[in-house]
This record gives C-alpha cells, structure tokens and sequence, in this order.
C-alpha cells in the first residue's frame, strides 16, 4: 500500500512545461477560476488526470486555502471530476475521499498554450487569469477594442479592465493604446505546434490504479 501510494503521488507532483486553455472556457470560469484551472492542468499525468488537494491547489496559486472553497464546483463546469479514496492517518477513519480532476482535450475551435513560467509572474491570480483572458480573444496579439468594449466582452467593470491594464503594462506585458490593447506575452504564449496536450483521452476510469513492473532477479 505504501509503495502504491507513494507511486500515485510521485505521479501528480511533477510539473509540465506547458498547459493549453480552450477559447469555449473564456465565459464559463471567471478571472481567478481561469488561472487555477491553468495551474492545476500543470500537474496532470499521462492519462491527463490530476491528483492534487485544495491545499495543495492554493499553494501552487499563492492564495489561502479558504479562497479555494468553491473551487470543485467551478471546475465542475469545465472538466469531469471523479471522487476516490485516499488513505489516511487517523484513529477513526481508514481514508479520505478526494478528487480526481480530468483535464479535457483540446478544443478544435481554437486554444492556447501558455508556458509553466506564468505561474513565476508577480501578478495576483485574477490579473493572471485576466491576461489569460486577453490571450484568448486576441488576434495575433493584438485586441481592437477599448477599455469599455474589453469590459463588456468579457463582462466585467471598465474600471476593473482598466486597474488590471495598468497591472499587465507595469508588468511589461502590454502596450496601452486608445483604440486597442496589444499584448507582449513574449516566452509565456508558446506555438499551438508545441501543445503537448492530446485531442483525446482515455476514459476516466484508466487512471484509478498505478501500473506496476515486476523485475525478477534471474
């Protein structure tokens, strides 16, 4: 059971160099959502499952465990989750239910790929997944669209639009103009070509147990 267990985990600890983001998602998840879905689509496996608790979520987003509370319920929109047992150290009980979140394949209407790196940006999480955001409507980097017409595509405040705006051009990622925004996300937005995440899935029943190799001394 240990060996399992620490397979399991060996297995949804390891970081991915890129994740991609479907454009269908731009109105379904909010800013923060947004960015929480992109990390925890860091952490997925082989078979495109991840494995990771609320806590462990938080810590990777820099937030405090309580922001999180809503979090399966929004991710509930975007993926299929599936509960499992996990054990546990406890007088009482023997384990714990936890979720296994299915990371879905891309979309081919049209994605993004932003590189891990993100995640090292000094920006809050709903900047971060603002700019997100501004990555999926724009068109070769560039937005045609005023503060108030950014504010009412992705509907939220103009003043929201233009307090991030600010955030994003302190940050060097944009070039603020009257008429348009165009966005410099440079190493962050990576070519579609290089998108390691598959059009397809295996079933979400693939992942509940770890594959094992028998080596027999001869």
């Amino acid at each position: 059971m240990n060996i399992a267990k620490q397979h399991l985990i060996n297995r949804t600890s390891r970081i991915n160099d890129n994740a991609t983001v479907n454009k269908s998602m731009l109105n379904a998840l909010n800013e923060p959502d947004l960015y929480r879905f992109f990390c925890l689509s860091l952490y997925r496996n082989i078979y495109y499952n991840v494995r990771l608790r609320i806590k462990d979520i938080a810590k990777i987003t820099g937030e405090k465990e309580n922001t999180l509370k809503n979090f399966n319920k929004s991710m509930d929109i975007v993926l299929t989750r599936k509960k499992y047992p996990s054990p546990i150290n406890h007088p009482i009980y023997e384990f714990t239910m936890r979720s296994l979140y299915k990371i879905p394949a891309i979309d081919n209407k049209g994605f993004i790929t932003l590189s891990h790196k993100l995640t090292q940006v000094k920006l809050s999480v709903k900047v971060k997944g603002y700019y997100i955001k501004l990555l999926l409507i724009a068109e070769n980097n560039t937005i045609p669209l005023t503060n108030i017409g950014i504010a009412n595509k992705l509907g939220i405040s103009k003043n929201t639009v233009s307090k991030y705006n600010i955030e994003l051009f302190q940050a060097g990622l944009l070039k603020l103009f009257p008429d348009r925004l165009e966005l410099i996300p440079n190493e962050l937005l990576i070519s579609n070509d290089k998108a390691k995440q598959r059009r397809e899935w295996y079933p979400i029943t693939a992942d509940l147990l770890p594959n094992i190799t028998l080596i027999f001394n001869k």
